[in-house]
């Protein structure tokens, strides 16, 4: 092929491209089916097997929340200053000390953590005991504040006040028998314990004369045979709460019953249980029922008697002690009125 040729070409598609475009159209490119007849179309781009793939743009990340910032954490505070503890030896010291001694001394039991232990408890026994000797010293010249008036500990005078009580309390249940009754609320059916029971108000009414009426819940009469005074229960067992038996009641004419006992007791727990029904329903007085104890009675100091007392006694410990005088005293001579 002649070299003139190839002008030739270049210029004849220079014309016609300038022809297109003098006509208002643009010279069309339809997309190649396949990757070489592309490569032709578009070979300045080169090879298009060495071409390098364009470059995958980033993905955006969401920007990070911004971390809360951290809250300043106040200083602690420290001192130099020795802890503040109560004179040493005293009451307040001990209760600090010792179990801090004692534990000391368990996690590390040598010779002087177990001697600083016992020593210091030591102290503790010796103080209770000089706080005895001298309770005793103050206590004899306070007549007020010694117990032997309420229950003396010689043998001689406890036996002559228990003596005292038991005349009492004989010569008060003779009284309260004559103007009252005892009921006994059984099952005729199932009451083991009834024949005990019965046995002991048996014995009351021997003693003192008491009154005996058997109640029976079920119908049936007392194990071993009727009993002359058997009544049939018409609804006074449940007024009375009685829900086993046998259950011992005393009754006050015309229309006051208290129950005794919800179960069988001894013949001497009776008497006493009788006489404090007695005085609640106003058989006895309480001068009389206290008389039946085998303490000497003596009355009692309750809150309402030192109400005009100084509030922190350690403050005023003299003016303490003379108000609380006075209302022994009062006690004594049973004039606190009805809280003896």
């Amino acid at each position: 092929m002649k070299s003139s040729y190839f002008p030739l070409i270049l210029l004849a598609a220079a014309v016609s491209s300038a022809a297109l475009a003098d006509n208002g159209q643009k010279p069309q490119r339809a997309d190649p089916p396949v990757a070489g007849a592309s490569f032709y179309a578009d070979q300045e781009r080169g090879w298009f097997w060495y071409e390098e793939p364009p470059p995958e743009e980033p993905e955006e990340k969401p920007e990070p929340k911004p971390e809360p910032e951290p809250q300043p954490v106040a200083p602690t505070e420290t001192t130099n200053e020795e802890e503040v503890l109560p004179p040493t030896g005293s009451v307040a010291w001990l209760k600090i000390m010792l179990p801090r001694l004692r534990e000391k001394a368990i996690d590390d039991p040598n010779e002087t953590n177990i001697k600083a232990f016992f020593y210091a408890q030591r102290l503790m026994m010796d103080k209770a005991e000089i706080f005895s000797r001298a309770t005793q010293e103050t206590i004899k010249n306070e007549p007020l504040l010694d117990e032997d008036l309420r229950y003396p500990v010689s043998n001689a005078a406890s036996g002559a006040i228990a003596e005292a009580a038991a005349k009492q309390k004989q010569a008060l249940l003779k009284v309260v028998a004559d103007q009252s009754a005892l009921m006994l609320f059984f099952k005729g059916g199932d009451c083991g314990l009834c024949g005990q029971a019965l046995a002991s108000l048996t014995g009351l009414e021997a003693k003192y004369g008491f009154t005996i009426i058997p109640v029976s819940m079920d119908g049936l009469p007392l194990p071993g045979g009727n009993y002359p005074n058997t009544q049939f229960d018409s609804g006074l067992a449940d007024h009375l709460g009685v829900i086993t038996t046998p259950a011992i009641a005393m009754v006050v004419p015309p229309q006051d019953v208290r129950i005794v006992s919800y179960s069988t007791i001894s013949m001497d727990t009776a008497e006493t249980r009788i006489l404090s029904a007695a005085k609640d329903v106003g058989l006895i007085t309480q001068e009389e029922f206290n008389a039946t104890s085998r303490m000497n009675p003596i009355g009692l100091i309750s809150q309402s008697h030192i109400a005009d007392a100084p509030a922190d006694p350690t403050a005023e410990p003299e003016k303490f002690v003379n108000k609380m005088r006075d209302a022994a005293t009062r006690a004594f001579e049973f004039k606190n009125g009805a809280s003896q």
